[in-house]
């Protein structure tokens, strides 16, 4: 099949397709696994027509990469066109996007399912990397850079290290750590802790943060 007739060439995109059909894939993925997951049943799931899947998808490995994709949102990183003193809060969001796709049941079962097919497939693993993985690293690594450069960031020597950092706690506590042993603090509360942890060791010492930044001592 063409890329021309996949795209649906001369036809208005309908994006609310795009989505039920990405919902639909996650939830056949829970369901009956990689291995039974076809185009056909998840255009049967959706309730859309097989060609308007294939218009979309070529195959159903790419739709399970762009299920996972949608169901994780962005990776960790504000926008690094976003001033310097709404650094903390971008990332804090990113963060937070992140942690809905990863906390949530099915996505956090469909990616788990998908992770470990990847390391069995390697040209679809790195092809995942490519796709899904490589350019929101590097979002996150520009996005310290630039907050280092306006002076909000003590130092992005090694942004790319702390961006790995970052996505292996996130690995570590949603795919590592048992279910009951989060329940400990809750994922507002984990976030909280990683960006103040964040901003106590890359914040310039010149610059005031965490809440009581703007604040004087108490009086008596």
């Amino acid at each position: 099949m063409s890329a021309e007739s996949r795209s649906g060439r001369g036809r208005p995109r309908d994006d609310r397709i795009d989505q039920r059909v990405l919902t639909a894939a996650r939830q056949l993925l829970v369901d009956r696994g990689l291995q039974a997951m076809s185009l056909d049943a998840v255009a049967e799931r959706a309730g859309v027509s097989r060609s308007s899947i294939y218009r979309r998808w070529a195959s159903s490995d790419e739709l399970v990469l762009d299920a996972i994709d949608d169901a994780l949102g962005q990776l960790p990183g504000p926008n690094p066109t976003i001033a310097s003193d709404a650094f903390w809060a971008e990332l804090r969001e990113g963060l937070r996007v992140a942690v809905a796709g990863l906390s949530n049941p099915i996505e956090h079962d469909a990616i788990q399912l998908w992770l470990s097919r990847l390391t069995h497939q390697p040209r679809l693993h790195r092809r995942y990397w490519e796709r899904r993985v490589q350019p929101r690293r590097e979002r996150a690594i520009n996005s310290l850079r630039s907050a280092a450069a306006q002076g909000h960031v003590a130092d992005a020597k090694d942004a790319d290290l702390l961006v790995d950092m970052l996505a292996g706690l996130l690995l570590y506590r949603y795919f590592l750590t048992p279910k009951e042993l989060r329940t400990i603090e809750t994922d507002e509360q984990w976030l909280d802790r990683i960006v103040e942890l964040g901003e106590r060791l890359l914040t310039r010492p010149d610059v005031p943060h965490g809440p009581s930044a703007d604040s004087g001592p108490t009086p008596e």
